[in-house]
């Protein structure tokens, strides 16, 4: 395939796979690309998973992709190009029933069976994926050919008209009548696009490409010259058209459409598809302000930007967009698509984040869609019922994974690893059911509630399916010239790097486990790039050979290098002490996560609290060293190869809550969030008496105020909270030395009294026995 000067690395970018498409290794080769990363992924077929979570996770999965029937996906296509159908064959129902969103699931199918056969070339995967693209082809010429359509090239399970008519003249609103509404139109064309891009990638269909370049040519005359052939045609489209489009709820929803269009520019060179790509720039009220850091996610009554956004933007609307402008930076160099994508990203993590790794709730004064951005900072009070869409971390993952790609900056990595190994595989119900995709919608949050798993034809289910065919596409990244190799998750796999000579074999439990073994097999020099992850308390520790390596600069959200000439038969290994940590949410501080390593822990079953939350007091079982895991929060499964489970003891009431990995994956009650209750200062089990009282941080400080709660309100955290935070402490003077400390900061604040300072330094003076480790 000839690749022009254009040509960055945008598909590499995908997933390392342009190389499949020419029957070779992954290309260095890009010539005058105007932005073109300095690391890169490897294909998919590069790296091999082994045994473990995330493979347990994908093979249930793929059992799924094996049996379904793929012609059901033909049916609606067929019906709309006029072709014949098998009888019997039904659409998979759900939102494939021949509804407005018809024929998204096609594409994500798509991607599925090419991620899944990449890795081990399974024969069913593929010819499943071919006879769907040959079809699926013969419907677009089908099409073309006999119902006179607006532009030629169209592929769709659902007439042209559904996609034309969410531009002028008519801007059709979402809904459902399905002669006069729409339903986020460009969202399936991009998904049918993507899922015929994955085919060529990661099984060298040049049949899929061409159906895709067809697309792509009906989507250019569709966004510029328009809905010709309506009464009320008036023209080209102009830049206010497609402001108006994109800034309408979910009719304006396309997914990452501009990613897929920047992509085929790549791999063709015709400048058609960079402008299309660009056409979907949502200009009227999001991009400019991304570009100028201005979060405007959600914005107060009255002061919405634009002619047709809400107060709130739909999370997984928005989110894939930002993916788009990463790949027209790729192509074109303009930077404003890099900035706009890293601020917007730093809108969400950590300002919408949840502990999980899941975004987006309801609050008090908002309205009842819990898809929608919560407004900045809003932890605590955007836990609802439902919230945390599984698309929306599907995407921020993808983002975080690209932006990394430019700025090498492990942050990435980390809220890449915690999305992957709590959201994601916990969006996977640990049954071997093939009835249907057993994938999660919602990953609710309200404590001691459920998940639910199903989701045939819905935008999860098509994610669902994707996710757990591609867990092995960010372990490995490789330096453009080929000098380095960075090691970004600890997940057992080994790769095939047979261009620069080399194979890693990555041996862990993680994350049952805290250690990986890495044998080289291959000769020469590597710089060899080991993330150190950003949870780490317990030190980061590695071996050559057997001998230590000097780390003690290691630091967390860094990568450390081993930078030597290797010989077959080197063996690294890194161990990364796992440890038990609160996190509290940003807005009010009693509101707590339990995380071991990068695993969340949830509390299981139904609290009985009258808050709705577990209730839980833990500092009367800390020793110096600040370890939870010493006796509040213990550890109980025997086994370092099974599931972490624990047991945390509640020693206001003797209570005692079991608790286990996010990643577990069934239909018991469990809870994200506990509320931290702590209303006495104490020391080990010597009560001063004093009641342990908040420092005020001004918290919440939202930006769009929240129904009832001030805003800054008079939140923050307690004394105890702040004297712990600097734990560990090398001896019990450090300690009485941080509590006298603090008990300053607090005097001075009028939190606490001359007379009440003394009374508490003299009893932490006193609990030398209480806290000796």
């Amino acid at each position: 395939m000839w690749l022009p000067k254009a040509f960055a690395a945008v598909a590499l970018l995908t997933a390392g796979r342009v190389a499949a498409s020419q029957g070779g290794g992954s290309s260095t080769s890009s010539t005058s690309a105007a932005a073109d990363p300095s690391v890169r992924p490897f294909r998919l077929d590069q790296v091999r998973l082994g045994d473990g979570l995330l493979q347990e996770k994908r093979d249930r999965i793929k059992a799924f992709l094996q049996v379904y029937d793929e012609r059901r996906f033909l049916v609606l296509f067929n019906n709309v190009a006029g072709r014949r159908n098998p009888s019997g064959v039904t659409p998979p129902g759900g939102w494939e029933d021949g509804g407005l969103l018809s024929g998204h699931w096609t594409g994500h199918f798509m991607s599925a069976l090419s991620q899944a056969y990449a890795e081990k070339k399974e024969d069913v995967f593929k010819a499943k994926l071919d006879w769907m693209v040959a079809e699926l082809a013969a419907c677009q010429e089908a099409y073309t050919a006999g119902k006179n359509p607006t532009h030629p090239g169209y592929l769709g399970a659902l007439p042209e008209d559904t996609v034309l008519r969410a531009g002028p003249p008519r801007f059709a609103l979402y809904g459902a009548n399905a002669t006069t509404n729409t339903w986020a139109p460009w969202y399936t064309q991009h998904k049918i696009v993507r899922g015929l891009l994955d085919a060529h990638y990661n099984t060298n269909s040049s049949e899929a490409l061409r159906v895709a370049v067809k697309m792509a040519e009906w989507a250019h005359l569709a966004l510029t010259i328009g809905d010709k052939n309506h009464p009320s045609y008036a023209g080209n489209l102009t830049r206010s058209d497609l402001n108006y489009m994109w800034d309408t709820y979910i009719a304006g929803e396309f997914g990452g459409a501009n990613e897929v269009y920047a992509e085929i520019y790549g791999l063709t060179g015709d400048r058609r598809h960079l402008e299309t790509s660009q056409a979907f720039d949502n200009r009227e009220s999001l991009f400019g302000a991304s570009v100028e850091n201005r979060d405007i996610l959600v914005v107060p009554q009255g002061k919405v930007p634009g002619r047709r956004r809400g107060q709130r933007l739909h999370a997984n609307t928005h989110i894939p967009q930002f993916l788009g402008y990463m790949r027209v930076y790729e192509q074109s160099g303009e930077t404003d698509y890099l900035t706009s994508a890293k601020n917007f990203y730093d809108w969400i993590v950590p300002h919408r984040e949840f502990a999980s790794g899941g975004i987006g709730g309801v609050y008090p004064g908002s309205d009842t869609n819990p898809e929608l951005f919560q407004n900045r900072d809003n932890i605590a009070n955007a836990i609802s019922g439902n919230g945390a869409e599984t698309c929306t971390t599907y995407n921020t993952l993808k983002l975080a994974r690209n932006l990394f790609l430019h700025v090498h900056d492990a942050s990435y990595m980390d809220h890449y690893e915690r999305g992957l190994l709590n959201m994601i595989t916990g969006s996977r119900a640990d049954t071997n059911s093939v009835a249907d995709p057993q994938v999660t919608y919602f990953q609710p949050l309200s404590p001691g509630t459920s998940r639910e798993y199903d989701n045939t034809g819905t935008c999860c289910g098509g994610t669902g399916m994707e996710s757990h065919t591609k867990y092995q596409e960010t372990i490995y990244f490789r330096s453009d010239d080929a000098s380095a190799l960075w090691v970004n998750l600890y997940i057992s796999s080994t790769l095939d790097w047979a261009e620069k000579g080399f194979s890693i074999k990555q041996e862990t439990n993680f994350p049952r486990g805290d250690t990986s073994r890495f044998t080289v097999t291959g000769d020469g020099q590597l710089d060899i790039k080991l993330r150190v992850p950003g949870w780490i308390r317990k030190g980061f520790y590695i071996t050559v050979n057997g001998e230590s390596q000097p780390v003690e600069d290691a630091q967390p959200s860094t990568y450390f290098s081993l930078n030597r000439a290797w010989t077959t038969g080197d063996v690294v290994e890194v161990r990364m002490p796992f440890s038990i940590r609160i996190e509290r949410a940003l807005d009010r501080p009693d509101t707590q996560s339990i995380l071991w390593g990068p695993i969340v822990v949830q509390t299981v079953g139904t609290p009985q609290a009258n808050s709705g939350f577990w209730e839980l007091s833990l500092y009367k079982k800390l020793k110096l060293d600040g370890d939870y895991s010493r006796g509040a929060i213990v550890r109980t499964s025997n086994t370092t190869t099974g599931d972490p489970l624990f047991t945390i003891v509640n020693p206001s009431n003797n209570e005692t809550v079991d608790a286990r990995p996010y990643y577990i994956s069934n239909d018991v009650p469990v809870s994200t969030y506990f509320r931290r209750v702590e209303p006495a200062v104490v020391f080990g089990n010597i009560d001063t008496g004093v009641s342990n009282r908040k420092r005020n941080d001004g918290l919440p400080k939202y930006d769009v105020p929240v129904s009832g709660v001030a805003s800054p309100g008079t939140d923050g955290p307690t004394f105890l909270d702040v004297v712990w935070d600097q734990a560990p402490f090398a001896t019990h003077a450090d300690f009485v030395g941080a509590v006298g400390s603090v008990l300053d900061s607090f005097v001075a604040a009028g939190v606490y009294s001359g007379s009440e300072k003394d009374t508490i330094l003299a009893v932490a003076g006193e609990a030398e026995e209480e806290l000796k480790l």
